[in-house]
């Protein structure tokens, strides 16, 4: 069997100008329990989830290398449940050498991904596409990830949040508040990459507005269409 393990992933969405709003069937992104909506995406999300923990039920009492998700042990996947979703986003990255702003260059990558907990706590990230068989699971890792976005959702409980990816500058954030408006949380690949201080220059909060990483992502998408050409 394969399973894709991923420490770090992102990808983001938007369509048009900014954070268009969703379908009117969607759920929302990092929806709370009790606003979250049976979408294909997130049946697709609990089939997978079931799936996965049936074809480790014979391996119960060992926990094998590199094992995808946080656990002791490959039995405690029988009380793992599927958390809260979200769509990605994702950077155009010539919409930023152009001048864009962040918010601006977001597109959609029809790519979802749900938090995977057990006993209350993130164990890692389920990430599925939509095929013509429907929606399917196509990585489950990101431990690490899973815990730092959920801390960020903890802190921002009741705010709009979209996930974004800036994959040429090896980068990924939490889009806090909506269009024009948003600040951003540097998760870790973002802090690494763009050498990011804790917070941003006018405010203690641990967000930056798009201006105050406008001239650092373009130079990391620039190094990194390089390294692309050059390999």
């Amino acid at each position: 069997m394969i399973i894709h393990c991923c420490t770090s992933l992102l990808l983001l969405l938007a369509g048009g100008a900014a954070f268009a709003a969703p379908p009117q069937a969607a759920e929302a992104d990092f929806a709370q329990a009790s606003a979250r909506v049976d979408t294909p995406a997130r049946a697709g999300a609990d089939r997978a989830l079931r799936d996965f923990a049936a074809q480790w039920q014979a391996e119960a009492g060992t926990l094998p290398q590199g094992f995808p998700f946080d656990v002791a042990d490959v039995a405690d996947l029988a009380g793992a449940k599927v958390g809260y979703g979200f769509r990605v986003y994702e950077a155009d990255p010539a919409t930023l050498l152009a001048g864009s702003s962040l918010d601006a260059s977001l597109r959609a990558t029809g790519t979802w991904r749900f938090n995977v907990t057990l006993d209350g706590r993130p164990i890692g990230l389920m990430t599925l596409v939509e095929d013509a068989g429907g929606w399917q699971a196509v990585s489950f890792g990101g431990a690490g990830l899973a815990k730092e976005i959920d801390a960020v959702v903890d802190a921002r409980a009741g705010q709009a949040l979209r996930y974004v990816r800036v994959n040429a500058a090896t980068s990924d954030f939490i889009a806090v508040g909506d269009g024009g408006k948003a600040r951003y949380a540097p998760l870790r690949a973002a802090r690494e990459s763009l050498r990011l201080a804790a917070v941003g220059k006018h405010g203690g909060d641990g967000l930056y507005a798009d201006a105050e990483l406008a001239a650092q992502l373009r130079d990391g998408v620039g190094r990194g269409l390089a390294g692309q050409q050059g390999e």
